[in-house]
């Protein structure tokens, strides 16, 4: 029998501010301003209760942009999203 393994925060932190700082071969390591993003970001996904209102949020979280997020900025939001609730 396998048991599931539940990620630890600073885990998710990594992950989440790779994945908006902009994933690439080689990196390991987002800078700290996408690593803020990201600590924004898994908190916002831990406590909305519908998914469906989550991108747009993230999105914002990521591009800055006070309601008017790029594309770039829109596709990594879901890929977040993906990531952090599956």
């Amino acid at each position: 029998m396998s048991t599931a393994t539940i990620p630890s925060r600073v885990d998710l932190l990594r992950e989440a501010s790779l994945t908006i700082c902009g994933r690439r071969e080689g990196k390991t390591k987002a800078c700290n301003s996408c690593l803020r993003k990201a600590d924004a970001a898994v908190r916002l996904t831990r406590t909305a209760e519908q998914n469906h209102d989550l991108a747009p949020h993230l999105a914002d979280i990521i591009c800055g942009s006070a309601g008017h997020p790029c594309g770039t900025c829109w596709d990594k939001a879901i890929t977040l999203l993906l990531e952090l609730r599956g």
